[in-house]
């Protein structure tokens, strides 16, 4: 069974008949001279194919209830391959997407013109999903006005909620390679106990841990490492890394690995020293009894809303009987973020965040915190939760976080 044709097929399945649907993978952002920043595949796109490159379209007619689909890939310049290696070969893009037509990608515009023209389709479908960032081509409105420049007469429908919609419940193959991407997240995040006390200054700490998912599993990281000690760690994306760490204080890390485009969002907090001093674990335990809290809550039918109302009560009920507040009210100072989101080929997955019911095979993120930057302690303790049919499995449950067994082995 090839997953990105059953993907496709329960999209398509969803889809108005007599409609034509375009997808983009993106193209390469120049950087400098004749260098370009690393290229990252549209989601919906690789969601549905499978294809990782750049500049590669898929189009798909269904037309009184049969679906034809094409997709249009580069042409291999043999002077090219030596330099910068081979682009997917036709047989290769046919093997991964399940896509059996296979064109060159200077072919697209006039394909699409003739496409166009057949009279029986009435709808076209893009991603239309609309970026908040300014300065960046939107290939999704490139698409439209191109649409609508060759043929008014057909109503153009944005299909990216329908995409993450699909890519909000995760298929059986999906869990498999978000598990492995944790498991090379802890055995990174256990080379870096091992070092911990050794090391002098943050971005050291990155450092081990980008070493060690590399080497553990041939990984990227999920976004920007946060290795934040003292009162960086007050600052939810603190990514410099750059300050001396002074032996007394806990580093907050928010990491994860990544290498099978599905990213490990995990959240510990560690003592530099090897052992939490009293204020410290006060602080740490109320954490970790909430996020221990909140993840027995998560089941089918539970909003994430609900989950984050818990998590403000809970943490405002117990700083207050540990005196570390004097109000109920005054916990938003100390606890200022959501405690959930969900996961995927996203780390930040574009399911509507407080909309809806949770539902089996959703994965999604379990992080509350306190930050005390007046007294140089930020927590935060964040696992991946997959919601099952009658509850859910804590994916990242071997992510040790309990103070006994941190400072058990970090004295070893």
């Amino acid at each position: 069974m090839n997953n990105y044709f059953e993907n496709r097929k329960e999209l398509l399945n969803s889809l108005d008949d007599n409609s034509l649907v375009i997808l983009y993978s993106g193209a390469l952002k120049h950087r400098s001279a004749d260098s370009s920043y690393p290229f990252v595949v549209n989601m919906n796109f690789f969601y549905l194919t499978g294809i990782k490159q750049d500049n590669v379209y898929y189009l798909c007619k269904k037309i009184k209830g049969k679906v034809e689909e094409h997709l249009f890939i580069y042409e291999n310049d043999p002077v090219k391959v030596r330099w910068i290696g081979a682009y997917l070969y036709e047989n290769e893009a046919r093997e991964i997407s399940n896509v059996e037509n296979i064109h060159f990608v200077h072919e697209f515009d006039a394909f699409l013109v003739k496409t166009l023209r057949n009279v029986n389709i009435k709808s076209v479908y893009i991603d239309l999903e609309n970026s908040g960032y300014t300065g960046q081509v939107n290939f999704g409105k490139v698409l439209k006005d191109k649409v609508n420049s060759l043929a008014l007469d057909k109503k153009v429908k944005d299909i990216y909620p329908l995409i993450v919609a699909l890519r909000g419940v995760k298929k059986p193959y999906e869990v498999e390679l978000y598990k492995e991407d944790v498991r090379v997240t802890n055995l990174a995040l256990q080379e870096v106990m091992r070092r911990l006390k050794e090391l002098d200054y943050e971005y050291q700490v990155q450092a081990v841990f980008e070493g060690a998912i590399k080497y553990y599993g041939n990984a990227n990281t999920s976004f920007e490492t946060i290795a934040a000690s003292g009162k960086n760690a007050a600052i939810l994306h603190y990514s410099e890394n750059s300050m001396k760490m002074n032996k007394e204080d806990m580093i907050l890390l928010d990491l994860g690995a990544e290498n099978n485009m599905y990213h490990a969002d995990i959240s510990r907090t560690y003592p530099l020293s090897g052992k939490f001093n009293e204020l410290q674990k006060k602080i740490y335990t109320i954490v970790l009894e909430c996020n221990k809290h909140i993840i027995s809550l998560i089941k089918p039918g539970v909003t994430i809303r609900e989950l984050q109302n818990e998590t403000i009560a809970f943490l405002a009920k117990h700083c207050l009987e540990q005196e570390l507040i004097s109000s109920l009210e005054e916990i938003k100072n100390y606890y200022f973020h959501g405690v959930s989101h969900h996961i995927g080929l996203d780390t930040h997955d574009p399911y509507p965040r407080y909309q809806g019911e949770l539902k089996e095979g959703m994965i999604i993120s379990c992080e509350p915190g306190l930050y005390f930057e007046e007294l140089g302690i930020g927590v935060r303790i964040e696992d991946d939760i997959l919601v099952t049919s009658d509850g859910n499995i804590n994916l990242s449950k071997d992510i040790i976080k309990e103070v006994e067994d941190i400072e058990n082995f970090m004295s070893k």
